[in-house]
């Protein structure tokens, strides 16, 4: 019973997530919790939990007056994000070399095979976000780890948008990741940190693109 709510609750909460990063939810509108569960035929405690889990993304706020509430992504927050992330994050990245398991390895090595066969949005941004938590979790004991891993979760919605508007670009980051996987197996911290610095540089771009052409969408503008 246990297994099939989660099921619910996670269809849901995928269907509500690509909706909102389609543009189909603006920023401001107001998600009904009753209105949820009839349009998808379903109870309003699967919607409950996924109004959760979407609060945790970042893509809708919950208030006691205002109910929830989209939240709009916006190329000012993203760049904040990505500016810490690509202050710590290579930084961190660089000492984790030195102290990785070899666990560690092979499982960030197997959610890498796992991120090359997938090609939903969503599904390849958490695995994203698990790839970058496998390969520093040597450091967890650190403020700076647990700096970046925050960063990691609030910075995944806007991944998973990137990917939703262009997903060409998946090539690209599977092959980046790669590169910094090969700089780990060598023990090369330098080249991890350069080519990480280089991979959230160039993933950052990519998002901003995806957040102006996404508001313009919803201004009813070419983009």
């Amino acid at each position: 019973m246990l297994k099939a709510f989660k099921t619910i609750e996670q269809q849901v909460l995928s269907l509500l997530r690509s909706d909102i990063l389609s543009g189909q939810y603006h920023p401001g509108d107001k998600l009904r919790q009753d209105e949820v569960a009839k349009r998808f035929g379903v109870s309003t405690t699967p919607v409950r939990e996924a109004f959760r889990g979407l609060r945790s993304e970042g893509l809708v706020s919950i208030d006691a007056n205002k109910g929830v509430v989209v939240k709009g992504l916006t190329v000012d927050d993203v760049a904040e994000i990505y500016e810490l992330r690509i202050a710590l994050e290579p930084l961190l990245a660089k000492k984790s070399v030195s102290s990785i398991v070899p666990d560690s390895l092979l499982a960030a090595q197997a959610i890498h095979a796992q991120m090359c066969a997938s090609s939903d949005p969503h599904q390849w941004s958490s695995l994203n976000r698990e790839f970058h938590i496998k390969l520093m979790i040597s450091e967890e004991a650190t403020r700076l780890y647990e700096i970046v891993k925050n960063l990691l979760v609030v910075a995944e919605p806007y991944v998973s948008l990137s990917i939703f508007m262009h997903p060409q670009i998946l090539q690209a980051d599977n092959e980046e990741h790669g590169m910094i996987l090969e700089g780990y197996r060598k023990k090369n911290g330098k080249q991890v940190q350069k080519i990480v610095k280089q991979h959230l540089e160039q993933t950052l771009a990519a998002i901003q693109d995806s957040v102006n052409e996404t508001t313009l969408r919803q201004m009813g503008k070419p983009a």
